[in-house]
């Protein structure tokens, strides 16, 4: 048992000034007369003034209170009750400060300090993340984590007043480097960037039909849906688009996604950009994804897909079970190349099942790349080279015509329209059944023809092409050539007159037919020439074919006469004209010689 002589010091010093009385100490019920166990002790400390049996010779601790001596048992009130020099020695102490649990009081320390099972308890955390705010360290995340009134305190690097993490009421600075960008910033248009944080770069100038929707796989077989779904978007406006911020949407189940890639997506005039949902080509079937959604899926039976920008509704598709849209597990939905618009992609007669696959072992498609034709198709055009004026001939081409399964095409080329003042039909055109046939305007103005191929099985649409043809200013007449002067000689045999009358009686030469050839006749200007007519200027003769460069001309018989040649001529011209009305003439002369022998 210990003695504290401080104590008994503090102690005498009491018993000094009240005269310590210690004859009128009552001891509690129950105890001895005795003094207690011990030797005896110096006079002034063996006095048991609270009366618990112990003197402070004998131990006792504080002898003011009775309930305090040796042996006591030991309570949770802060006293060392048994006097062995150790406080609440029987409580425990869970956080190890020295206070005992009963007499402890919860400290925002990340212990439990009362032992009643709960941590930092009664202290506030604010962003209900579990930690209370006194130990909490400000994070960007939109919350008071520290709960000192001020949210994300010390994130704003750029000094705007953003911070990159936002909050519930503001909303997040997009570059924390650059003070001019955030969401109260004013957008400045062409400068590739976005100025106000909405997610849209250069927002403000997006139009209707800016942006195509082409191909659609929602069904594939080579790989999961969840990774092989994508949509083909087509760049339809003629400038370069951005297409960070796009909202894709459907209006029937809901699904709804903004584009935010990490980088700009610049998609420029008639490219493709392939939206999925999975970008590895390993899992999505080999598809070249250029930005990956998520939170967005395709239907197989039902559904639909919307392309918004700046609250403007660019391109809506909604396909129908197959009741008008095409519907085959393994291959896309095609829009028709002759169809590629926002308004025809509306309707399910343009679109057909892909039949080709992408690559090896691939289902069919042709994502980020021209779509294949759904049925013949007629592409009407003519020769760049072809001089589009009058006089000069023009070449139509019909060799972009195709047929999606390879099969031979035939053409149909009809003058659907010419000038009024024109006097050329269908038949004009040189061979209209002729993939690439010629056609030479007569008057200046617009011409329109029309293409219709047939594969053999069903009609392409009719493809038209508008020609207009101005009118040359210049000419040069042509040039006429009837060829050479030609003779045909005859001979025939006389018989003498009997009975000493003398002479001679001969047979007449038979008619003769000359076979001209006029067409080395030419046209400085390299226009077509054409014959007027081919007549006989003197002589006798008649003319077959009189209007062609290769007309036959027969001269008459002749009378022979025995021992000399009789000869008749006749004067044949030719007159061509050319595109432009010049015209042209040339003579030849032709022979007959008749000799009676």
């Amino acid at each position: 048992m210990s003695f504290s002589p401080l104590r008994a010091l503090a102690l005498i010093g009491v018993c000094t000034l009240t005269g310590c009385l210690v004859d009128t100490v009552v001891p509690k019920a129950g105890d001895s007369a005795a003094a207690g166990p011990g030797s005896p002790v110096e006079p002034g400390l063996s006095e048991d003034i609270d009366g618990d049996g112990w003197t402070v010779a004998q131990g006792d601790c504080d002898d003011r209170d009775r309930d305090v001596f040796p042996g006591a048992v030991e309570t949770c009130n802060g006293l060392d009750d048994n006097c062995n020099g150790v406080v609440d020695e029987t409580f425990p102490d869970t956080d190890g400060d020295g206070t005992a649990d009963c007499r402890d009081s919860e400290d925002c320390d990340g212990l439990d300090n009362d032992g009643d099972g709960l941590i930092d308890e009664d202290f506030a955390d604010a962003d209900g993340d579990g930690v209370v705010d006194c130990l909490n360290s400000e994070i960007c995340d939109g919350l008071d984590n520290d709960g000192d009134g001020e949210i994300d305190e010390g994130f704003d690097l750029d000094g705007d007043g953003f911070t990159s993490c936002g909050s519930a009421t503001t909303p997040a600075d997009c570059d924390d480097t650059d003070p001019t960008v955030h969401p109260d910033s004013v957008e400045v248009d062409g400068n590739l960037r976005d100025d106000d944080c909405d997610g849209l770069v250069d927002d403000g100038g997006w139009t209707v039909a800016d942006l195509v929707i082409t191909e659609i796989m929602t069904n594939p077989d080579n790989v999961l849906d969840t990774d092989g779904e994508w949509v083909e978007l087509y760049n339809a406006s003629g400038r370069t688009l951005v297409l960070n911020g796009l909202v894709l949407y459907s209006a029937l189940d809901g699904d709804y996604h903004q584009v935010r890639p990490d980088d700009l997506l610049v998609l420029e005039p008639g490219e493709y950009a392939v939206f999925g949902a999975n970008a590895n080509p390993l899992d999505n079937g080999g598809v070249a994804i250029d930005y990956e959604w998520s939170g967005f899926d395709l239907d197989n039976e039902y559904d639909g897909i919307a392309i918004e920008a700046d609250g403007v509704l660019i391109d809506q598709v909604e396909w129908d079970d197959g009741t008008t849209f095409p519907d085959r597990a393994g291959s896309s939905m095609n829009l028709d190349p002759v169809h590629i618009d926002a308004i025809s992609n509306d309707s399910g007669e343009w679109w057909c099942n892909s039949t080709a696959p992408w690559a090896p072992a691939s289902d069919r498609g042709s994502p980020g790349a021209d779509n294949q034709f759904c049925w013949p198709t007629a592409i009407a055009g003519y020769d760049g080279s072809s001089s589009l004026t009058t006089c000069s001939e023009l070449q139509l081409d019909g060799s972009g015509s195709a047929d999606p399964t390879g099969l031979g095409l035939s053409y149909e080329w009809e003058l659907v329209s010419a000038p009024v003042s024109s006097a050329l039909t269908t038949a004009d055109i040189e061979d209209p059944t002729d993939m690439s046939p010629t056609f030479l305007p007569d008057v200046d103005g617009t011409y329109v023809f029309s293409l219709v191929v047939y594969n053999g099985f069903e009609y392409s649409p009719a493809s038209v092409l508008a020609v207009t043809i101005s009118l040359r200013t210049t000419n040069s007449p042509p040039a006429a050539n009837a060829g050479e002067d030609e003779t045909e000689s005859s001979t025939v045999s006389c018989v003498p007159i009997a009975y000493g009358a003398g002479g001679y009686e001969c047979p007449s030469c038979d008619e003769v037919d000359f076979e001209l050839d006029g067409s080395a006749s030419s046209d400085p200007d390299g226009d077509w020439v054409e014959v007027v007519e081919c007549t006989v200027l003197t002589g006798s003769a008649t003319i077959t074919d009189e209007d062609t460069f290769t007309p036959t001309v027969t001269m008459g018989s002749m009378t022979a006469t025995y021992g000399s040649t009789s000869t008749e001529q006749v004067e044949i011209q030719l007159e061509v004209v050319d595109c432009m009305g010049a015209t042209d003439t040339d003579v030849i002369i032709l022979t007959h010689q008749c000799t009676g022998g």
